[in-house]
């Protein structure tokens, strides 16, 4: 018997009792760890032969199909001890018995389960009635202890179990036909999540919304990312991405600072930057050669941190790539976030500042990773094709194992669409890009630009992954692209503020 006591959110307490047999099972004793890997609903109740508790337990015990559909255990709990259990058992109903029962009973005669899980009546030595649900995992997800002389009703308490297992926010009148609250549409400013006070939506995509909000306990903007239940959304898979971005400390990285799902709500906070997406920059059509560069050198010195560190991004692409300013502190300069495209006199390698964003497919670079790094990382990998088609490498495409070389081809794409404004690899659908892309022709897209970028477009979008340059060596190359410029344009970028 462990010494904790039941907490919601954390391991419930164990046990070893003795038991009723059940069916064939010649087991006479049960403990919580039995039920590893399944639900468990543990039923306490006052004691044997009462008034109330033959009428509760048997209509659990009538829909125990119900509750195994949901791969879910039950057990009931006493003080009484095991011959009394038996008694009541097999003892009629018009006799106070229950008639059999279809799930075991345990005997907690000293008290200390029922102590643990806080339902002891100790004057009395009796359980208080309380019903708790625990995960597979053997975490405590729901707890109810009320008055002896209510009983509950199993609709309800399959209700609860189905919205536990959704994993996702349910109203007080869901059920398991209905789909979960969207917490992305009910959060708006003002809201609180944890220690967070929404104050705007700043982003929104197809499994998560971003918002700008205060940390009420460090007194910092930050922004938070909320996560879709309906996207099939898992809040390890979260934790995984989370890992991934927080392992790596660079100002070309969007920092992640904490992961909460304490609320019911799985949520990311993250260095809040402000700016607006590479995307919505090529919205207006290519960026000047010089700011291209410049963007170019600052992704890839990001990316060469996190190669590095083992981690690939496996989803780099201009909407994971976010434009900000070294010299802004606020969403943007009279209340308009800056357009570095049409703004160049604003901007220097020196204040603009280019976030990497979104690690959303992160993993570790398996030729990098320690053996014993493989299962904290298993988490977070991802069988078959992820990612975004059009900025995907081509062994990505065919379903292959990521590796650095893979967010170079990425790499390679986006910095063609800076360049000429136009997205590498189109198509009338998803099979079409993939096919467009594991037969790229790079000689193809560097004729399209000036050199030195051509030399580099070649190698980066090459269909060999050996071939192609690592982030390091890219950064070097737009590095001294990006100084060759300035010191070309120093002279009129003095006149109009651009140095």
């Amino acid at each position: 018997m462990s010494n904790n006591i039941a907490t919601v959110g954390s391991l419930a307490p164990d046990f070893k009792l003795p038991c009723t047999p059940l069916g064939e099972s010649a087991k006479t004793e049960v403990s919580l760890g039995d039920y590893r890997g399944r639900w468990l609903t543990l039923i306490f109740y006052p004691r044997d032969f009462s008034l109330v508790c033959p009428t509760e337990l048997t209509a659990v015990s009538q829909r125990i199909a119900d509750f195994q559909r949901q791969g879910c255990e039950v057990l009931g709990i006493s003080t009484d001890d095991v011959a009394s259990h038996l008694r009541w058992m097999n003892s009629p109903r018009s006799q106070g018995g229950l008639g059999g029962l279809n799930f075991p009973l345990a005997s907690d005669v000293e008290g200390k389960v029922c102590e643990a899980y806080n339902v002891l009546v100790p004057w009395q030595r009796i359980a208080m009635r309380g019903l708790f649900i625990i995960d597979p995992n053997g975490v405590l997800q729901y707890q109810v202890v009320h008055n002896l002389s209510v009983g509950r009703r199993v609709d309800e308490v399959l209700r609860v179990l189905a919205g536990l297992q959704s994993g996702g926010l349910c109203p007080e009148n869901w059920s398991s036909s209905d789909d979960v609250l969207d917490p992305t549409r009910t959060l708006g400013p003002g809201s609180m999540l944890s220690q967070y006070r929404i104050e705007e939506l700043i982003g929104t995509g197809s499994y998560a919304s971003v918002f700008r909000a205060v940390d009420t306990v460090l007194q910092r903007t930050v922004a938070i990312k909320v996560l879709r239940p309906q996207a099939g959304n898992r809040p390890d898979a979260a934790l995984a991405e989370a890992r991934a971005a927080a392992a790596l400390n660079h100002p070309n990285i969007c920092t992640v600072f904490a992961v909460d799902g304490s609320e019911g709500v799985s949520l990311i906070a993250m260095e809040y930057v402000p700016g607006r997406p590479l995307s919505k920059h090529l919205e207006r059509g290519k960026l000047p050669l010089e700011l291209a560069a410049e963007v170019g050198r600052q992704i890839a010195l990001g990316m060469a941190n996190a190669h590095a560190h083992g981690v690939i991004h496996g989803d780099l692409k201009p909407a994971n790539i976010l434009l900000g300013s070294t010299t802004v502190e606020e969403p943007g300069m009279n209340g308009q976030v800056l357009d570095w495209t049409t703004d160049s006199g604003r901007w220097t390698p020196e204040t603009l500042r280019v976030k990497i964003m979104d690690f959303g497919l992160a993993r570790r670079d398996p030729r990098l990773a320690r053996p014993e790094e493989t299962a904290e990382w298993a988490e977070g990998e991802s069988s078959g094709i992820s990612g975004t088609p059009s900025y995907m490498a081509p062994e990505q495409a065919q379903g292959q194992p990521l590796t650095s070389e893979s967010d170079v081809f990425s790499f390679g794409l986006v910095l063609y669409e800076m360049l000429t404004g136009k997205r590498a690899v189109c198509g009338d659908n998803v099979l079409t890009v993939l096919r467009r892309i594991t037969s790229l022709d790079a000689g193809q897209f560097a004729s399209q630009v000036p050199a030195p970028f051509d030399h580099i477009l070649c190698r980066s979008l090459s269909l060999d992954p050996a071939r192609r340059p690592s982030m390091a060596e890219i950064a070097e190359l737009l590095g001294a692209q990006s100084t060759a410029f300035v010191a070309e344009c120093g002279e009129s970028s003095v006149s109009n503020g651009l140095v």
